[in-house]
């Protein structure tokens, strides 16, 4: 499951991104950094995801932006008896001035297919779905945080 994190298809799974495209892989196999697409109002945004932090077998954590939104897409992974609990968050914040007037829109946007989006990747990962078929998503005064445990089934 571990190795699905330094694939960089991997990350289209994520919710906003189109895209992945110019990964950069270091002689390890490990995945330090790509471009990515996304769309948003008709149009096309070009953005940088650089590593945020990284725990070999546990955490993966990417700094995003592009010109509209910043923020950090996180995977944590949490071996257990019954399966590996795999949760996603997603935190965004708008740096544009129009951005920061469409926010509302871009978190809604956001927020609203996360659930879909966590459900995906945690495919892509191995995982049938959802452990308990719940989802949690927040949003603050800073952007839009959401997680949700998956389970590979052991």
């Amino acid at each position: 499951m571990w190795a699905a994190l330094d694939r960089p298809d991997t990350w289209e799974a994520i919710g906003g991104v189109d895209r992945v495209f110019d990964p950069a892989i270091d002689e390890e196999g490990r995945l330090f950094g790509f471009s990515f697409d996304t769309h948003a109002a008709g149009r096309k945004y070009v953005g940088t995801a650089r590593p945020h932090e990284r725990v070999e077998g546990k955490a993966m954590a990417w700094s995003v932006q592009n010109s509209e939104v910043k923020g950090i897409a996180s995977v944590t992974l949490n071996p257990r008896a019954t399966g590996t609990t795999i949760t996603v968050t997603l935190q965004v914040e708008s740096v544009g001035l129009l951005s920061s007037m469409l926010f509302p829109i871009i978190a809604g946007a956001i927020g609203s297919g996360l659930a879909r989006a966590v459900d995906e990747f945690a495919a892509g990962l191995g995982s049938p779905g959802p452990a308990d078929g719940q989802h949690e998503q927040r949003e603050n005064g800073e952007g839009l945080a959401g997680t949700s445990p998956f389970s590979d089934g052991g």
